[in-house]
């Protein structure tokens, strides 16, 4: 009992999830506010598109490589949807069904991502390089063909407009004021579920690990590594796509900028969570955690006093943490 009760309290998850527990103790004694149902909604609901980008990160750190290009696959995609749905909207009146939007910004985002897997697979580039090259390409590419200007509420898809002011689960909160959850937390959840699912009992999922572990051996067991990178980046240009169209709708403005220099931030959110940046190692419990405890750090101190600036003190702290808790148990791992 006792070695079952050690190899937990050694996770990543087991000390992530102690963080957050400790961090809100804390944050609720300096402000009883802390666990007010509407702070608890809005955690939520700001948590949501982050989860959704870090489930993309986490699949791609896993198999050994670090993605730059997600929020510009993420941004591209969401900017150019609501763009061309705006002019039809505008010119036409056609109303997209929310569905149909959400899959047509997944479907772009799937196409940039398998730019990506041609640059690795078919010239070799390392992953960061390949995925920081396209990231400006993309860039470059949404700047001078599609726009640069914000699309504002107005002229934003009609669905996603009503997407971003819809609340389930409705009840009033103590000063009267009418709070819910917010859907795009449910997506969150659905992406997540999907993904750990994948992760843990499928071939695809396991083939994933495999890389990320020892290339060679994933060869050797008959692994394709071009069908299988094929598939990741394709899969996280999807959830990229996915994630920024959830983001930009729930801001109810396409701002072009938006995503901007976001890339660092989810990416130590996932490794804070337990995902080894080598590779071969990574939970998507311990994404969901890690997304969790950056967004309370970041959202919660404000509410006690404290200078937004000291939060990247803070932030710092976490991620140099986490690296050290990965090369601890690296080496317990050598040990036995």
């Amino acid at each position: 009992m006792n070695g079952t009760l050690r190899k937990i309290a050694y996770k990543s998850e087991f000390l992530s999830l102690a963080l957050i527990i400790l961090i809100s103790i804390a944050f609720s004694i300096a402000n009883p506010a802390f666990f007010n149902i509407i702070n608890v909604f809005d955690l939520l609901k700001v948590c949501s598109y982050p989860m959704i980008f870090a489930c993309g990160v986490m699949i791609v750190l896993i198999s050994g490589g670090i993605d730059m290009s997600f929020m510009w696959i993420g941004m591209f995609s969401a900017y150019t949807t609501s763009k061309v749905l705006s002019i039809f909207q505008m010119t036409r009146g056609v109303v997209m069904p929310l569905p149909l939007v959400f899959l047509m910004s997944m479907l772009i985002g799937t196409a940039l991502g398998s730019v990506n897997a041609l640059l690795v697979s078919k010239f070799k580039l390392p992953v960061f390089i390949a995925t920081l090259s396209s990231a400006n390409i993309f860039m470059g590419v949404m700047f001078q063909f599609i726009g640069s200007e914000y699309i504002f509420p107005a002229e934003m898809p009609v669905r996603m407009i009503e997407f971003s002011k819809t609340l389930l689960f409705k009840m009033s909160s103590a000063d009267g004021t009418i709070v819910g959850l917010h859907p795009s937390v449910l997506v969150a959840l659905a992406v997540c579920v999907i993904m750990h699912f994948l992760m843990k009992y499928t071939l695809a999922g396991r083939s994933i690990y495999a890389i990320g572990g020892d290339q060679s051996a994933t060869e050797r067991v008959g692994f394709s590594l071009g069908k299988t990178r094929l598939f990741i980046f394709m899969l996280a240009g999807a959830i990229a796509g996915l994630a920024g169209i959830v983001g930009v709708s729930n801001i109810q403005v396409a701002n072009p900028y938006d995503f901007q220099n976001r890339e660092l931030t989810v990416t130590a959110a996932v490794v804070i969570g337990g995902t080894r940046i080598t590779g071969g190692s990574g939970s998507v419990i311990g994404v969901v955690l890690g997304v969790l405890l950056t967004n309370i750090i970041s959202q919660n101190l404000v509410l006690i006093g404290i200078q937004p600036e000291y939060g990247k003190f803070v932030f710092g702290i976490l991620i140099l943490f986490a690296a050290a808790v990965q090369g601890i148990q690296a080496k317990l791992r050598g040990r036995k």
